[in-house]
């Protein structure tokens, strides 16, 4: 498989999750706002758990993807490093999009729009981490690492 495949199916991988957690964001938004008369219920323990949720997945899921890149600037295979990319990008992505589905059900269950919000905004942040070849490039490479413009073959094989 070459490098540009590798890279097409990184970011059809980050396109389906995206799309899909933006369907059920939209699934949730549609049944709570069926039902007019409903009343938000606010209960503290599901709005701090939800703030609280959403801010260790989003900081979790970065310090996830640099302690698994981080071991692949030791590493001279090529194709290892991509497959180390790989799993971390998709490590991350789960864990936000864990996150926005968790605070979509508390807004689904409370109906309070801070969880559909924190929902938005966790969504925003998956599709901002499109997987791209400049940050394969700044993850995978040290600094003194002359392989760096390989990440820009396309034809290449790993």
């Amino acid at each position: 498989m070459t490098l540009g495949e590798n890279f097409k199916q990184m970011n059809i991988i980050h396109a389906a999750l995206c799309v899909g957690c933006a369907l059920i964001l939209f699934i949730m938004y549609t049944l709570v706002n069926q039902d007019k008369n409903a009343v938000p219920a606010t209960n503290i323990i599901f709005t701090v758990l939800g703030i609280a949720i959403a801010f260790i997945n989003v900081l979790l899921s970065r310090i996830l993807f640099f302690m698994r890149t981080q071991q692949a600037q030791t590493i001279s295979d090529f194709g290892q490093k991509i497959n180390i990319f790989r799993a971390a990008f998709i490590i991350q992505m789960a864990m936000l999009e864990g996150a926005a589905i968790i605070n979509a059900i508390f807004y689904f269950l409370t109906k309070d729009k801070l969880h559909f919000f924190i929902a938005i905004g966790v969504l925003l942040l998956m599709v901002m981490r499109r997987p791209t070849r400049s940050m394969a490039a700044i993850t995978l490479f040290s600094a003194k690492d002359d392989n760096v413009q390989r990440i820009y073959e396309d034809t290449m094989e790993v």
